[in-house]
């Protein structure tokens, strides 16, 4: 099969599953056509389909952030990453679909798995294309949890790199010490091979301790997840570490409530009707003070690390509550706030079922920039997880009727 004819097949397929699933807010076809024409065989990416979280800029494409606000918004130029990506011979098909402004309204995507649950938040689209076979990739945004959520709702693999790894030049702003740009694929071979591509970096080996760490969300994890969870971790041999402090939760809150606030200043000075609600409520609170802002960074650059990972050079998490929650709620962030704040590495694998027989997600994190190792990591256990039958299989084409 030629180069042409996978981005025929992915764009067949997207014509014939997306007016559904919802995934695409714009398919690049003539875009995508003329890139294949003029790929180059020896680039290290030749041939990998991408999807676009529809807050990057890909030049000439339209970026609408989700909102009416930017409706008529094209980008001039390629955000850095996406840039990067096309040198490297990655095709772009298009943007994905984003919840407005990257944040917690959902948006009209569909899981893959069951048309009637959410795909998760904020890239919802990212995570639906890709779990949908459009795409062998997509780039994603993680301010909270829009990584780890929607690729363990959907049950793809979902990378969150360290934070800064790559730039957000041409990436909308949300809370930018918090913003961080990774991408979803449906096995960490290929998520490894994006960023070798993109770094450089030789292979490492993989972490020789795990820890298992439940937070202090753990009783909000359902019960199908907490008895997977201890189950899984007790396979990899992962020693019970204790969880990080609740106070990094408020530590989060009042860093991303600071930038938001400041960053969308202008979207609610002149456009507040056409936010969407949960937006407008955020933005309606008392932003934290400068001296209240400055004092939760501070104790974010001081956290102690060792007092985390102890011994452990990987530590394995839920990534969400459970299974895929209901269509009209993007999920909940808790198990990954602690995580972006801390600017962490962080690898999503499904490693089960719930108990209404949709993905869960094992979250697996390192110190920051420890992310070959943490990826080396994912692979040996996405490897482990293969072998004792509990990946959940792929999509099947009932799931769209």
């Amino acid at each position: 099969m030629t180069l042409s004819d996978r981005v025929e097949g992915a764009l067949a397929r997207i014509a014939l599953r997306d007016s559904a699933l919802g995934a695409w807010a714009h398919v690049d076809t003539a875009g995508a056509r003329q890139q294949a024409r003029r790929a180059d065989d020896a680039a290290p990416l030749r041939g990998l389909l991408l999807g676009v979280k529809d807050i990057i800029d890909v030049g000439g494409l339209p970026c609408g952030v989700g909102s009416p606000i930017f409706r008529e918004r094209h980008a001039f130029a390629d955000a850095a990453i996406v840039a990067r990506l096309k040198a490297l011979g990655a095709i772009v098909l298009g943007k994905t679909v984003t919840t407005a402004f990257a944040f917690l309204d959902p948006a009209a995507t569909r899981n893959p798995h069951d048309l009637s649950r959410s795909p998760g938040g904020s890239s919802s689209g990212s995570a639906a294309a890709v779990a949908d076979r459009h795409v062998d990739a997509a780039l994603a945004t993680q301010t909270a949890g829009s990584i780890a959520r929607p690729a363990a709702f959907c049950g793809i693999v979902g990378y969150k790199p360290t934070h800064g790894l790559f730039g957000l030049a041409g990436v909308a702003a949300s809370a930018p010490t918090l913003d961080t740009v990774g991408w979803m694929s449906r096995d960490i071979a290929t998520t490894c091979r994006i960023h070798a591509a993109l770094t450089g970096e030789p292979p490492s080996r993989p972490a020789s301790r795990l820890g298992s760490c439940r937070t202090v969300h753990w009783e909000r994890a359902d019960e199908a997840m907490r008895d997977a969870f201890l189950l899984c971790a007790a396979a990899l041999g992962a020693a019970e570490v204790a969880s990080p402090p609740a106070a990094l939760d408020v530590l989060h809150a009042t860093i991303m409530r600071f930038e938001m606030t400041r960053d969308l200043a202008t979207e609610w000075l002149q456009h507040r009707e056409l936010l969407p609600q949960s937006l407008r409520e955020f933005l309606s609170g008392a932003a934290p003070t400068d001296d209240a802002y400055r004092a939760a960074r501070s104790a974010r650059n001081g956290f102690d690390f060792d007092g985390l990972f102890g011994a452990s050079q990987v530590l394995v998490l839920p990534s969400a509550a459970g299974e895929a929650v209901a269509f009209g709620s993007t999920g909940d962030p808790a198990f990954n706030r602690f995580v972006t704040l801390l600017g962490c590495p962080s690898v999503t694998l499904p490693f089960a079922r719930g108990l209404g027989g949709l993905p869960l997600g094992l979250q697996l994190i390192a110190r920051p920039h420890e992310d070959a190792m943490l990826l080396a990591t994912a692979a040996i256990v996405e490897q482990a997880i293969r072998d004792d039958g509990s990946w959940p299989s792929g999509i099947t084409q009932a799931a769209l009727g």
